[in-house]
């Protein structure tokens, strides 16, 4: 009769050892970045210099077409950010940080665009540091809800850009907007060469 109370007989497997895996920090200028961490990363600075740029617009358009023009220059550093977050997939997935520059190439943008989302990073270590740390639940869920809020918005966004294009092209050129009275235009909205 066997002993209800022995230890088990078989042999335990080894443990795997636990690999080391980078810190997560959505300002860091080098290391690797995973795909969803990435997606979520994208996804918010891109809300931001989206409702930065409808702000900026907005608040300074009754200044003058040209002050909300040069307002839109203080997104650079955001776009500079959106540059790096892409330079650290790069890096993730085991490439060189120089392939996001295809990004500038009309059309070979959107492959360029797409490439971080779909290709997996490097399992291990590589030249450029430890793994992307593993996604929580919350990293996921912000993944899912982000894209789609902003897809949801896009409508939004698209009908506040053709106004500002339309006040900006009526302003300067004196181009009449559909479905608006033929009136002149406000003398801060007049530009001082016509």
């Amino acid at each position: 009769m066997t002993n209800p109370y022995a230890a088990p007989a078989t042999a335990m497997p080894p443990a795997m050892p636990v690999q080391p895996t980078g810190v997560p920090r959505m300002l860091a200028t080098s290391g690797r970045i995973g795909r969803v961490r990435y997606l979520v990363y994208v996804s918010l600075l891109t809300s931001v210099m989206m409702a930065g740029a409808v702000l900026m617009v907005a608040a300074l358009l009754p200044i003058g077409p040209l002050a909300s023009t040069l307002a839109l220059l203080m997104l650079i550093p955001l776009l500079g950010m959106l540059v790096v977050m892409t330079r650290r997939r790069l890096h993730d997935m085991g490439h060189s940080g120089w392939w996001c520059v295809l990004g500038l190439v009309p059309f070979v943008n959107l492959v360029v665009g797409l490439w971080p989302l779909l290709e997996a990073g490097n399992p291990g270590e590589n030249a450029y540091g430890l793994p992307a740390p593993s996604n929580g639940w919350q990293l996921v869920l912000a993944a899912c809800v982000i894209p789609l809020a902003m897809l949801l918005c896009l409508p939004t966004y698209l009908r506040m850009q053709y106004r500002w294009s339309t006040l900006v092209a009526a302003a300067y050129f004196h181009v009449p907007m559909p479905g608006v009275p033929e009136i002149p235009a406000p003398p801060h909205l007049t530009p001082t060469w016509r």
